[in-house]
């Protein structure tokens, strides 16, 4: 299992440009890049950020879900064209980075709607992952608290009619919507997890490994009493830390939590 840190953690505090040397100064193992704005979505600037990776292993791309994302599940056949547009460039820079996951979140649920039309849900689902397969990559669902997947029960049922469909899971949506992440494991067979996204807390407040009181040893036996090997990825927002130094301690604190249960 590898350990890693996503680059949404910098979000609004380091250039895109600037992260892969910062990674590999804190001497991370591999990534999760996010893309935030549609200019970033350009097959020439993909190009030219994917030259400065440099052998970082980057597990998964992540877009701003928000922008298009919700729209290719449109009536509109217009709409959902334009958005397919976009999803096409995002699935090319899953290539260039040589990510074989796309880290995706769907449809927000507005409405709080519990009862889902599963099956014209799978059909697009299915054809989104079509295209993504036709660029090398995975289509992985997160477990989105404000979306259609918030739910264990929702990815119970749409893996099920989704062969090809991956999972993200995170600790911080899981507990806003009001379940533990094991509760998502339980739904999803251990080689469909891509990638498990975490951070600490203590006193209802969000804060980096090693500062709050979440028992990251359990949640390592438990992945793997579960066989699942999909990388553990650090990810916080930047009122988590004033400086870079405190998201290097946090990594090594996860490191060295693994360390510990695997001796």
């Amino acid at each position: 299992m590898k350990i890693g840190l996503s680059t949404s953690t910098f979000f609004n505090t380091v250039a895109a440009e600037s992260m892969f040397d910062l990674l590999r100064n804190m001497r991370v193992e591999c990534t999760e890049l996010c893309l935030n704005t549609f200019s970033d979505y350009e097959k020439a600037y993909v190009d030219r950020l994917a030259a400065l990776r440099a052998g970082m292993d980057v597990v998964a791309v992540s877009p701003l879900s928000t922008q298009f994302e919700p729209q290719l599940f449109s009536p509109n056949v217009r709409v959902r064209a334009d958005a397919e547009l976009i999803f096409r460039k995002v699935c090319y820079a899953c290539f260039a980075f040589g990510a074989k996951f796309y880290t995706f979140r769907g449809p927000i649920n507005l409405n709080h709607t519990k009862n889902f039309d599963y099956m014209r849900l799978a059909q697009r689902f299915s054809q989104l992952s079509d295209i993504a397969a036709s660029y090398g990559v995975n289509l992985s669902l997160k477990n989105m608290s404000w979306s259609y997947a918030s739910t264990p029960e929702f990815f119970d049922k749409i893996l099920d009619k989704c062969p090809r469909l991956y999972a993200t899971f995170g600790i911080y949506h899981a507990e806003l919507a009001g379940y533990d992440i094991r509760e998502f494991l339980d739904k999803c067979p251990p080689q469909r997890v891509s990638m498990i996204e975490v951070r600490d807390f203590v006193k209802n407040e969000w804060c980096l490994p090693g500062k709050g009181k979440y028992r990251f040893d359990k949640l390592f036996l438990d992945l793997d009493k579960r066989r699942i090997t999909a990388p553990v990825m650090l990810a916080v927002g930047s009122d988590s830390y004033t400086d870079f130094v405190q998201i290097r301690d946090g990594y090594e604190h996860l490191v060295s939590e693994y360390r510990g249960i695997m001796r």
